[in-house]
């Protein structure tokens, strides 16, 4: 009988040999991902960009607080806030070596996309004519304009330095900030054959600043020109279907 039992076989103590070439390879691949991750580098630009042309490429929602029932009136808006996100690809691919360099900005929101540029850039101070080296930017953004089918709003805007008496021949900054947009969407009108349905202008002089006024830095973001891109045609981003669901 003693002979039927099998015969008891003690493991020895510790882990088995395998586990400890087992544990090394995950520390190792655990250090090659933390790796990765330190010496990666986000750039806040593009991630913006991208984050915004997801966001926008399907609209915007905007909270709203109910207080009572609402009535449907469109199944769905021929207006729909947002900008196809080819046409950001391609224009924000047209201006690239601009954004890289710092000339311009490009900004997504409900408005449509948004290029910015510094007023030093494109304008004297105190004047409205347009420099040499902001006609290659106006000419690259008006030929999208007319190949593109794009509507744009021309938007300039100052600090709040009052214009200084004996430069150019406004008296506020208001007249200024006016006379720069017209003399852009002129130019384009003029050398483009845009149609003016599709352009707009307007001064906003120290109405709108991205900065506060009480430093030099915050002064120079705020003096810019702004250009707010949409489709022509707002059938182009959503092609709507109206029609009216009433209500009791």
């Amino acid at each position: 009988m003693a002979d039927d039992e099998g015969k008891k076989v003690e493991c020895p103590p510790g882990a088995p040999a395998w586990m400890c070439t087992f544990a090394d390879l995950m520390s190792l691949l655990m250090c090659f991902f933390v790796l990765l991750l330190s010496f990666s580098v986000m750039d806040a630009q593009k991630y913006k960009q991208v984050a915004g042309s997801m966001r926008d490429a399907f609209g915007v929602q905007r909270e709203l607080r109910v207080t009572k029932s609402l009535r449907g009136q469109q199944m769905v808006s021929t207006e729909f806030p947002s900008v196809p996100l080819q046409v950001q690809i391609q224009i924000t691919k047209a201006f690239g070596e601009e954004i890289e360099s710092g000339m311009v900005e490009a900004e997504y929101g409900a408005d449509g996309l948004i290029l910015r540029v510094k007023d030093e850039l494109a304008f004297d101070s105190g004047r409205h004519q347009i420099k040499k080296r902001f006609l290659p930017f106006l000419d690259k953004l008006g030929r999208l304009i007319a190949k593109m089918d794009l509507a744009v709003k021309v938007s300039g805007h100052t600090d709040n330095v009052p214009v200084k008496k004996g430069v150019g021949s406004y008296r506020t900054n208001w007249g200024l900030s006016s006379a720069r947009s017209v003399e852009v969407v002129e130019y384009w009108i003029r050398r483009f054959k845009v149609p003016p349905s599709r352009l707009s202008a307007q001064g906003f002089a120290e109405g709108h600043p991205l900065a506060s006024n009480d430093s030099t830095a915050g002064r120079a973001r705020n003096r810019r020109v702004e250009f707010k891109i949409r489709p022509a045609n707002p059938h182009m981003v959503v092609p709507g279907i109206n029609v009216d669901v009433g209500a009791d």
